[in-house]
């Protein structure tokens, strides 16, 4: 019987798709709030209501109605921050349907913000000289649960229920 429980949820990871990440913001611990908004049916989406094809997506985009969606995952971190689509100035959230732009992305620690000149990318290049030779988080639409959790999963954070949560975080 457990072995058709674990064949049932990894189906549903393979199911849910990635249909917009939200940043709900920053709590007084200065950790990002985010929920990543997952679907059975990628397709089915309501462009029009949620205003997904007026430029800037920022003030315009819109998360999807309850009815559009099969699960939503919260992650709280002060690891990273992510620029979310729904934030973009100079597009509309439909380029992230499109998949030419990301859904939401890695974004550089001020801190390391360095003085680009023509030779330099800036503090990009301090996030790629890491240790361990993690990849930046790059999210697309359409991407699975699973894939998502792989990606997570070398950044040491795990779903647990609803959240994704820093294995730091978790109190034994």
């Amino acid at each position: 019987m457990s072995c058709i429980y674990l064949k049932q949820l990894t189906m549903n990871e393979e199911e849910l798709k990635l249909i917009y990440i939200l940043k709900v913001g920053y709590n007084s611990k200065d950790e990002g709030l985010y929920e990543f908004i997952f679907s059975k049916d990628e397709t089915h989406i309501d462009i029009d209501s949620w205003g997904w094809e007026i430029s800037p997506a920022c003030d315009n985009a819109t998360p999807p109605s309850e009815e559009f969606t099969d699960q939503v995952i919260s992650l709280k971190t002060k690891s990273f921050d992510l620029f979310c689509l729904h934030e973009a100035v100079d597009r509309e959230y439909m380029h992230g349907y499109h998949t030419i732009h990301a859904l939401g992305y890695e974004t550089i620690p001020e801190d390391d913000e360095d003085d680009e000149d023509e030779e330099s990318f800036g503090g990009y290049e301090s996030l790629m000289e890491t240790k361990d030779d993690t990849p930046l988080l790059v999210f697309h639409y359409g991407m699975t649960l699973k894939e998502i959790k792989e990606m997570f999963y070398e950044r040491k954070i795990v779903l647990n229920k609803s959240t994704f949560v820093e294995t730091s975080s978790i109190k034994i």
